[in-house]
């Protein structure tokens, strides 16, 4: 049985289809929105599984709660349940981090896996093992959905439709903040949170074979 994997932003499409056994993936940034990436999620729309990552975790909410995707097991990985916000980045750290990336993507990159592996007890395996999406540094693809990400609550959607999820989120993440994810179980008025301890923004990367069984447990 396939499922269906949903990578972060900038990260290789197929990041967690080299973790998650059976799996396909889908680059989103081949669209310039969520909305107009759902046309390229409708033949998905009978997956029986989906596990997302980051803003991947954001793009699945919308596009179940859109009724573009059904699935029955959903597994979601530090997905924000609001980016920009008090429980979160802040308006003048994300301008920032915005200004940087558009002005010297090249650099940025770099300085953003060593975002995702910050207060991570594995820090440089993780950095290790954090690939690229081949055109990183093309920002015309990417600003988009960062711009988008900057503006999106989840607090705005119907949740009816999405399954209880299992939610692997690190304690220590500093660019979606572990109370995103309690929100977001309190939001959807369901959900298995569980929050990994000296964990940063990559959970899958963290304690791969521990990813993996617990994967494997929910779906």
């Amino acid at each position: 049985m396939k499922t269906l994997t949903l990578s972060g932003w900038t990260q290789p499409a197929d990041a967690l289809s080299r973790i998650v056994p059976d799996s396909v993936h889908f680059d989103y940034s081949d669209y310039a929105s969520p909305e107009e990436s759902f046309e390229g999620l409708k033949p998905f729309a009978d997956i029986e599984r989906v596990v997302a990552w980051s803003l991947g975790g954001q793009l699945a909410l919308r596009a179940i709660a859109a009724g573009v995707l059904k699935p029955k097991k959903l597994v979601l990985i530090a997905a924000p349940f609001q980016f920009v916000s008090e429980f979160g980045m802040d308006d003048f750290t994300f301008n920032q981090f915005r200004t940087n990336y558009a002005n010297d993507a090249a650099r940025s990159k770099t300085r953003f896996h060593g975002l995702i592996a910050k207060g991570d007890k594995h820090h440089r395996d993780v950095v290790t093992l954090l690939g690229h999406h081949p055109e990183v540094e093309n920002t015309a693809r990417w600003l988009p959905w960062l711009d988008d990400l900057s503006r999106f609550s989840v607090e705005n959607l119907n949740v009816s439709a999405i399954p209880e999820p299992l939610i692997i989120h690190g304690e220590n993440d500093v660019i979606v903040p572990v109370e995103q994810s309690e929100m977001l179980v309190k939001h959807l008025g369901c959900g298995i949170l569980e929050k990994w301890k000296e964990c940063g923004h990559a959970p899958h990367l963290h304690d791969t074979d521990t990813f993996r069984a617990r994967i494997s447990e929910c779906l």
